[in-house]
């Protein structure tokens, strides 16, 4: 959702006048308030990074209210001498900082804030109303927030009623009954808060108050109850906030500009304020690897072989500097100079989208016909996070030259979304708060340049260039797409997890021989160790442990039905619930966002919702993915690798057995039983076959035999031989985990067959078991990395050559969408590609099937 922060001046002006001590300018003019109200905003800025901000102006003549009541605000003093000298420079600020501001003849400041909290609403928004006036209690609503942000304080419903006693819907009754002297409102004289909040306990509003005053409790409350009653429907009007207000409708005007350079520079110079001076503008400065860069053509993946030359190669350096004329551009003029296949940078801020050319950097507000020149033209663009940028702009077809967040992303794994971290990273200096375009536009290429030659120096130029950067333009298309959900399925199941939990919840109270709260695990650990005396696991700082590995060891029904109450309450709520309200009143359809740079395994993850843990071993998250289903006349295609992590594992050990099992197409589990516990393939038993499943999958992430004890169910010592067998017969397996454990100590890092490397931080630590957890994660990198690396080349490949829907990736399962004909005429094509995306010393296998919905083609 956009957020919307509305900024009530006039109160936080006030605030910051009586919290900062006295403070004067070189000239003699009072600043304290202004230098008050600039921390507040700055931190405003810097915190929350808002894309619309508005301050929002009480006016010098009355408003509406004084024509209800004449002395409204009647005792008002005048504004202390001081303040007034200050309050010019309150616009002033607002205009070189770019913050739009309004003030509408008639209306306080309140109301404005009133019109565009019911506007953002209207248009989806969150909306932050900036003030630490209580009168805002009842606006607060579903993503309404009443933020003071001198106490860094949010309040939301449950706020508001835990920090005044009332609900966001009383409020205007509370204050009504309350009044308020510094407005000269009189409510019911005699009745104070806690009067007003017992009254609203028991009636709910002022008029049931009225109604029912022969029920009010206290003979001396009744009887100033009705002698206020014409005060107090009055006061209940001038504390109305008014919210149909008209204001207007395009977003534009709300969204903060670019700030003025020089003017700001000037006023903070003139009210001598040099801390904000260096914190705001500081300097951009050239580090010795930082050049200009200037993306050439990036071609397309299906042409990208092998021998193609890497990133240095495509790309040119420049050791020159500039300065980059600003301005504010239509798109209709940019298009102008537009020719095919142009080369632009796309910035884009929360004070708006910005383009970059070899000598320009402009401001652009049509971002919709500019997604249309994008599309038209095949403008290949550079910057940081590409794809979000494409979002914004509407782009369907786009073409990514350079983006600093994949590159930084191969770099090092991890979190690389914060724009200004990165640059602090690479570039050894923060950002000053506040950029121009120009000092943006910089900052961006200087960053691209330095790790562009990052990436040569570490020989990763070729994964950036042949799966990061070309996989970008395919998630943007699956995020378009999106996949369609069933409601009433939802719904339907939504009503029967209801049943299964309440019926869950009581059988874990007659377990527990009391009701309880079984969500609160302060609660929970009362019950299970102190009332029901079973073996305490581990304690933390807040009370009992009580998670999965400590109820999976307790020894008592109860311990089972809470796994099972938190399954499927977890389900109900992540999915069952939340994925109705995720579906897009355009299409009727889910959109989920894929974060390709944000895991530390290389592995795409997703949000909004999350299809990544989607439980697919249990019948009811089986039941979830049935509500995943194809359009009208068509059907859903899944494609699953076969047991690929395996199948790598057997490539880099190079283990003859491993590799035969899977070059004769055997039941690898029973393979490996066979070998194992010496038997005949034909005579491995189910419970044998289970135990070498279970080590094969541990295998890989460093599983020792306390692990795989605790995985059967089996005593530590079996669980020691059933390995140290696996190890004998399946020798490669063990040399190829002691050396990548020693060659990762040895560089840091380890890499998949492409090249991707991951860092072992952890081995560097002095606790043992970091130390142990990273060489448990050194030796899963390069298995399940090369698995990530493999099925992103597969849904490049696929994108340019097959011509159907890809909707969603799920670790190494791909979803189509097509009609049943066109499906069946493409299936074979795409699982050759993905069978063949890479050659290995044993074969690829997929697994595919076509059904109506996710769980049927799975």
């Amino acid at each position: 959702m956009k957020k919307l922060y509305l900024v009530d001046v006039s109160a936080m002006f006030f605030r910051a006048f009586y919290a900062i001590r006295p403070l004067t300018s070189p000239s003699g003019v009072p600043v304290n308030a202004i230098y008050g109200f600039l921390s507040m905003i700055i931190k405003l800025l810097k915190e929350e990074n808002p894309e619309y901000l508005v301050f929002c102006y009480d006016r010098k003549e009355p408003s509406f209210r004084k024509e209800l009541y004449a002395d409204y605000k009647a005792h008002r003093s005048d504004m202390p001498e001081d303040l007034a000298k200050q309050v010019p420079y309150i616009k002033q600020l607002a205009d070189v900082l770019g913050v739009p501001s309004y003030e509408i003849p008639g209306y306080e400041a309140d109301d404005i804030i009133g019109g565009l909290t019911k506007w953002g609403r209207h248009h989806d928004m969150e909306v932050f109303i900036v003030s630490g006036d209580k009168d805002f209690g009842q606006l607060i609503q579903d993503h309404v927030y009443l933020y003071d942000t001198m106490k860094d304080v949010k309040y939301d419903a449950k706020g508001v009623f835990e920090k005044w006693g009332i609900r966001p819907d009383q409020f205007i009754d509370y204050l009504a009954i309350v009044g308020d002297a510094s407005d000269n409102v009189p409510g019911v004289k005699g009745i104070g808060e806690k009067g007003a909040i017992k009254l609203l306990e028991q009636f709910k509003t002022l008029e049931d108050i009225y109604e029912n005053i022969d029920k009010v409790e206290g003979k001396s409350v009744k009887e100033k109850l009705i002698a206020s009653k014409e005060n107090a429907f009055l006061s209940k009007k001038l504390v109305t906030i008014e919210t149909n207000v008209a204001v207007s409708d395009d977003y534009n005007s709300y969204r903060l500009k670019p700030f003025k350079t020089e003017e700001l520079k000037a006023l903070l110079h003139e009210l001598n304020f040099k801390t904000f001076e260096k914190s705001l503008f500081g300097t951009v400065s050239d580090a010795p690897a930082t050049s200009l860069i200037r993306p050439a053509a990036v071609k397309r993946a299906s042409q990208v072989k092998e021998a193609t030359p890497a990133v240095s190669a495509t790309l040119v350096i420049t050791k020159e500097d500039r300065t980059f004329r600003e301005g504010t551009t239509t798109t209709r003029d940019l298009a102008e100079f537009l020719s095919e296949g142009q080369i632009l940078w796309g910035l884009s801020d929360t004070r708006g989208v910005f383009v970059g050319t070899e000598t320009d950097v402009m401001e652009v507000s049509d971002f919709e016909y500019l997604g249309k020149l994008t599309d038209t033209f095949q403008i290949r663009w550079s910057g940081y996070d590409l794809k979000s940028f494409w979002h914004k702009i509407g782009a369907k077809t786009p073409v990514a030259g350079w983006d600093s967040q994949l590159a930084a992303y191969v770099l090092k794994a991890g979190d690389t979304s914060d724009f200004k971290e990165i640059y602090s990273k690479y570039m050894a200096e923060n950002l000053p708060e506040l950029l121009s375009p120009s000092e943006l536009y910089n900052s961006h290429r200087n960053l691209a340049a330095t790790l562009l030659n990052e990436l040569r120096n570490v020989g990763s130029e070729k994964v950036y260039e042949e799966i990061d950067l070309p996989l970008v333009k395919v998630l943007l298309s699956m995020e378009r797409l999106g996949v369609r959900i069933d409601k009433e399925l939802l719904a339907q199941q939504s009503a029967e997890l209801t049943e299964e939990i309440a019926s869950l919840e009581k059988q874990i109270h007659s377990e527990a021989g009391e009701s309880f709260n079984v969500g609160s695990p302060k609660q929970l650990g009362v019950i299970l160790f102190e009332k029901l005396k079973l073996p305490v696991g581990k304690k933390t700082k807040t009370g009992y442990s009580t998670g999965e590995d400590v109820l999976s060891s307790l020894e008592h029904p109860i311990a089972k039905l809470i796994l099972q109450w938190r399954e499927l309450s977890k389900l109900k709520s992540t999915y069952v619930d939340a994925l109705p309200t995720m579906i897009s009143p355009k299409d009727d359809r889910v959109h989920t966002s894929f974060n390709q740079a944000l895991t530390t395994t290389g592995r795409l993850s997703s949000t909004a919702p999350n299809l990544q843990n989607i439980p697919i071993r249990t019948l009811r998250g089986q039941k979830v993915r049935e509500a995943f289903v194809a359009a009208p006349r068509m059907k859903l295609l899944s494609v699953d690798y076969s047991q690929i992590e395996l199948r790598i594992l057997a490539h880099i050990s190079e283990d003859p057995n491993l590799i035969k099992a899977f070059q004769e197409d055997l039941d690898i589990h029973a393979a490996t039983a066979a070998e194992v516990f010496g038997v005949p393939l034909n005579e491995v038993t189910s419970n044998q076959r289970r135990s070498a499943k279970a080590v094969n999958f541990g295998i890989a992430y460093g599983q020792g035999a306390f692990g795989l004890a605790e995985n059967l169910g089996i005593p530590r010592g079996e669980a020691k031989d059933i390995i140290e067998r696996y190890f004998t017969r399946f020798k490669g397996v063990k040399d190829y985990i002691e050396g990548t454990t020693k060659l990762a100590h040895e560089k840091g890092y380890v890499e998949t067959l492409f090249g991707r490397r991951r860092y072992i931080d952890e081995l560097k630590s002095s606790n043992n078991m970091l130390k142990k957890f990273g060489e448990r994660a050194a030796i899963n990198a390069p298995i399940q990395g090369t698995a990530s690396d493999l099925v992103k080349k597969a849904m490049i490949e696929v994108f340019e050559k097959v011509p159907v829907r890809m909707l969603l990736q799920v670790h190494d399962e791909l979803i189509f969408e097509g009609t049943e004909e066109d499906l069946n005429k493409h299936t074979q094509q795409l699982v050759h590609i993905m069978e063949n995306v890479a050659k290995l010393k044993v074969p690829l296998k997929v697994n595919y099937e076509i059904g109506n919905n996710w769980n049927e083609s799975h």
